[in-house]
């Protein structure tokens, strides 16, 4: 009874922290939102509101948004330059999970010849690009296959922090997905949590992650969630022998570049066979 008491405080406290959390970045945001009109002239393209932008950066200033978007944007570039190929050389590029457009926006001197498509779950960052980011075409992708393109439709995909936060069901369900929509021989540059952040799980859950190779993460759920983000989207740590294995199934492993993105998440070049 006792333990229950305590139990139902806790979860109290927790809600009210989460509240509070939750007002403090609307307070935040607003001001923030001031602060982004006056500096408005300073950037090339328009820039999301805090709040979108914390939905894909964990943040609300745009200046550390701003600067990873164009470090990845680099990085993406640099790991196709590995096939022997370059980005734009491609006809089709579909970034998978785009947001609300923080690395597609660093492709804006793009040719003619490439074409660019930006895909999410989030209606809301989607809305945004379709009125302020007219360099792609953009989609909302249901939370489960299909999407609305063709078979084969794309020659280059890349998807950044997107199987980072997927349980495995839905891994194998977007891999086979994007099989089915890239064309023979497609470049597709994904990205996991390795190695050099196991160290953010603690000794039991490392020791199942080496057991099965992949770990889902459940941290914040329901009204403790506060990223505007649904509860199926957590936190996912790959071995690198799992992507071997397992992703093999799908397609051929080109590359395996640890922290190749950002200096922080495995970049993994695959061909689709």
């Amino acid at each position: 009874m006792q333990e229950s008491v305590a139990d139902n405080r806790w979860s109290i406290v927790k809600l009210l922290k989460g509240q509070y959390r939750f007002f403090s970045l609307r307070v935040k945001s607003m001001i923030l939102r001031v602060i982004d009109w006056k500096n408005r002239s300073r950037q090339p393209l328009p820039v999301p509101p805090p709040m979108l932008r914390y939905r894909v950066h964990g943040r609300l200033k745009a200046d550390g948004y701003l600067e990873i978007g164009k470090r990845c944007a680099n990085d993406i570039k640099s790991l196709v330059r590995t096939t022997g190929k370059e980005l734009f050389d491609f006809n089709r590029v579909l970034d998978f999970g785009c947001g609300n457009g923080r690395v597609i926006r660093n492709f804006y001197d793009k040719p003619e010849s490439c074409q660019l498509y930006g895909t999410d779950i989030d209606k809301d960052s989607i809305n945004w690009c379709r009125n302020h980011l007219p360099l792609a075409q953009w989609d909302v992708n249901d939370f489960m296959p299909p999407m609305k393109y063709a078979d084969g439709s794309f020659d280059c995909v890349y998807a950044i922090s997107v199987f980072t936060h997927l349980d495995e069901e839905m891994q194998f369900a977007w891999l086979k997905e994007l099989n089915r929509v890239t064309k023979p021989g497609a470049i597709l540059v994904l990205t996991i949590h390795g190695r050099s952040l196991f160290s953010q799980l603690n000794r039991a859950k490392r020791e199942l992650l080496e057991e099965k190779g992949i770990y889902f993460d459940v941290f914040q759920t329901g009204a403790f969630k506060h990223d505007g983000l649904p509860d199926f989207y957590q936190t996912t740590y790959h071995t690198r022998n799992y992507i071997n294995s397992r992703w093999s199934e799908y397609f051929e492993i080109i590359e395996y570049v640890e922290k190749g993105m950002n200096d922080h998440q495995d970049a993994v070049i695959l061909k689709r066979r």
